[in-house]
């Protein structure tokens, strides 16, 4: 189970959860600084992702990510204490500190008629194939634009959801339906696949 809200509603959420006898295993910072400064507070820079088991998980896979390169001179950003060369040359291993999510903020990743932004499909691709195989079931209770069912419908996992409002149902319905899906480059490697850049 994954449950990706503010900090401040996953800290009760979380312990909810434990209380129920779930096995925390992950809590996931993911970097979004898109918000503005609130006097008093410090800066507001990230959503929070838990990631919750009924026991052991049936499935985690590895997750690799390409080394950071600079976006002006294309040089690494860390030198790796010398050690490049002894790196996985498929990349590091995934943190649980996520900087590399886009903030959504581009129009093309909108759906105008909900006035929201629609998620990242590089945080569902993330959740989907860690911690399932293909013809898995995937169940989201809050569907919102559907970014769930897409990356779903991509990777072969089987999708259930719903949504409370009927406006938004129409929507997942159209996104579902179009020739083309406006998704977010995903380079990571996990350990069955190889590099998959997601284009719908």
């Amino acid at each position: 189970m994954f449950l990706y809200n503010l900090p401040k509603w996953n800290i009760p959420l979380g312990a909810y959860l434990s209380k129920r006898g779930m096995t925390f295993r992950h809590w996931i910072a993911i970097e979004m600084t898109n918000s503005l400064p609130i006097k008093g507070r410090l800066y507001p820079a990230h959503y929070s992702l838990l990631y919750y088991t009924k026991g052991k998980p049936k499935t985690f896979k590895k997750v690799r990510t390409p080394l950071q390169t600079c976006r002006h001179c294309g040089k690494d950003i860390k030198d790796y204490g010398g050690h490049k060369g002894k790196l996985h040359p498929d990349g590091i291993s995934l943190k649980d500190v996520w900087t590399d999510i886009s903030p959504v903020r581009h129009k093309k990743f909108k759906q105008m008629a909900r006035g929201a932004n629609v998620l990242s499909t590089k945080i569902l691709d993330r959740v989907v194939t860690i911690s399932t195989e293909p013809g898995d079931l995937v169940v989201d209770p809050f569907l919102g634009s559907g970014t769930t069912a897409i990356v779903c419908e991509y990777y072969g996992r089987q999708w259930m959801g719903s949504e409370i409002e009927p406006t938004y149902a129409d929507l997942i319905v159209e996104r579902l339906s179009s020739p083309e899906i406006c998704a977010h480059q995903n380079d990571d490697v996990v350990e069955d696949r190889k590099r998959v850049t997601l284009k719908i």
